[in-house]
């Protein structure tokens, strides 16, 4: 005879106990018969069960710990990006090759950050560290998913060097030969979702950095200006910032400086 805990846990599922076989006294259903039978019912098949190591392991404690200590705020700005869609095609006549709209964007942004220069910190317990290199984490996919390898004094290198920089750091990535070096120093850091389609996302400050900087899919929409309606390409800015470090003010100022800079790319890269 089955006990009254196994009935009422029968019931919840409808399960007809004369339907499992027991292995108790008598075959009477014992409560771990039930509990096989739930899980082998109601619940999902395993296909496989994958232990969090390594480069993931990193990736899994830093995210948990910017999120159990930063005070995360998101603001999002859209900017026109047609100026830079034409830049774009000028410097591919002029350097050769097609270059990525990430790398441009990084370009903008570091001088961004150089003229704003209170985002390009870390917080860690009471203290707030402005920095003066401008080094990028870049969010990059990988085979273990999406990491951040760093490049350095982004401000201070000419296209051609940012774009050696960025290819080889993709390369390496996706070869899974990324090393400790890679990974630190970085004082900012940019996550490009737009080639998924994503309009907007927030993005999770890497710590223990305060900011970081989401870009997103360039699409065609009906913009007006000066009273009149006309078709432009344009992207959302994604920051996220911890309000801990930064307020909301100067944040907002940053990222108009962001804005203006890939509406005004003539301001920061040069073709003769």
């Amino acid at each position: 005879m089955v006990s009254e805990e196994i009935r009422m846990i029968a019931e919840q599922y409808d399960i007809d106990l004369s339907k499992i076989k027991g292995s108790g006294v008598n075959g009477e259903v014992t409560l771990e018969d039930l509990e096989k039978y739930i899980r082998e019912h109601f619940f999902p098949k395993v296909r496989e069960e994958r232990k969090v190591f390594g480069i993931r392991k990193v990736i899994a404690d830093r995210l948990s710990k910017s999120y159990r200590e930063a005070v995360h705020v998101t603001l999002n700005m859209e900017t026109e990006m047609d100026n830079l869609i034409q830049m774009r095609k000028k410097l591919t006549e002029k350097l050769g090759e097609k270059p990525s709209y990430t790398v441009l964007m990084l370009k903008c942004i570091a001088k961004a950050i150089r003229e704003f220069i209170e985002i390009n910190a870390t917080m860690e317990k009471e203290k707030i560290v402005i920095y003066d290199n401008v080094n990028i984490n870049v969010a990059v996919d990988s085979p273990i998913g999406l990491i951040t390898p760093v490049i350095r004094n982004v401000d201070k290198k000419n296209l051609k060097e940012l774009l050696k920089d960025y290819a080889d750091i993709v390369e390496r990535a996706k070869k899974g030969s990324l090393k400790e070096k890679d990974f630190v120093g970085g004082t900012f850091t940019i996550t490009n979702l737009g080639m998924f389609g994503v309009d907007s996302f927030t993005p999770i400050i890497n710590p223990p950095q305060i900011a970081i900087l989401g870009l997103n899919r360039i699409t065609q929409k009906p913009v007006i200006k000066n009273g009149e309606t006309k078709v432009a390409s344009v992207m959302v800015l994604s920051l996220t910032f911890d309000h801990r470090a930064i307020d909301g003010a100067p944040a907002a100022r940053f990222l108009e400086r962001v804005k203006y800079y890939l509406e005004h790319p003539e301001k920061v890269f040069e073709v003769e």
